[in-house]
């Protein structure tokens, strides 16, 4: 009896589901083999990844073992380099030497997600923090309290405002989520710190719109933009960011 091998690429919300889906449709199939090649051995829950950088979550709570998940179809934790149509092979590699195996299959399913677009902007990529996996919110949760501490020395008694400038670029619901933690964290934070007052503290939104939450009707995304300011953020809106350099984040407004 031939066995058909199912290949899923990517561990992401897209190749989850479809594994799960699969499972429970054909996993008892002695007939079928599904797979799933993924970098990591969990799932994670990418859309709470501010919340974890804000210290508002435990990285246990965003993460879900694979194993735990799945129980009929196969895991390959590896990365995967290179997709050959005409062969029907995938060649991925894996462990601490970057060994590598080809992976047979008769249905591929491509939900590999995809990677942050810096737009070739000058300084972005080496100066920005992106905010797309578990590495990324562990960055920025401690850089902020990097931050804090370092503002509240008493060598930086002329540089504390800058270093307690957060600058977030993009409107949307990951902008607008990120930045709110990192506002509502430091604030609450602050009072920690004796040299530090909530006045040297500035949070900025920048986004393309004129209304940010364009996802939404322009009646909750003003809604929003109102709330924000209450809690002290600025919103520069119908702005992009050009290019970043040390301490600085230049806008096509000038």
């Amino acid at each position: 009896m031939a066995v058909k091998r199912i290949l899923i690429l990517g561990g992401g919300f897209g190749g989850i589901y479809a594994a799960i889906r699969l499972e429970k449709l054909l996993g008892r199939c002695a007939d079928v083999e599904i797979t799933l090649v993924t970098r990591d051995n969990f799932f994670l829950f990418t859309p709470m990844l501010h919340e974890v950088a804000a210290c508002d979550l435990e990285l246990s709570t965003i993460i879900n073992p694979l194993r735990k998940m799945l129980h009929r179809v196969n895991t390959f934790i590896g990365t995967v380099e290179s997709i050959d149509l005409e062969r029907r092979m995938v060649r991925a590699s894996h462990g601490l030497d970057d060994h590598e195996h080809e992976l047979s299959y008769d249905h591929l399913i491509l939900a590999l997600g995809s990677s942050t677009n810096f737009f070739h902007l000058p300084g972005v990529e080496d100066f920005a923090v992106t905010m797309k996996s578990l590495t990324d919110a562990v960055e920025l949760r401690n850089r902020v309290i990097t931050h804090l501490e370092e503002a509240n020395s008493e060598c930086a008694a002329g540089e504390r405002q800058p270093l307690l400038t957060f600058v977030v670029a993009g409107g949307g619901f990951a902008g607008v989520e990120t930045l709110g933690a990192i506002n509502d964290f430091v604030r609450d934070a602050i009072r920690f710190f004796p040299n530090l007052k909530i006045d040297y503290l500035r949070t900025v939104l920048v986004t393309p719109d004129k209304l940010i939450l364009p996802e939404l009707n322009p009646k909750l995304g003003a809604y929003a933009m109102r709330k924000l300011a209450k809690r002290g953020i600025e919103v520069v809106a119908g702005a992009r960011v050009t290019s970043v350099r040390q301490g600085v984040v230049e806008l096509n407004t000038g």
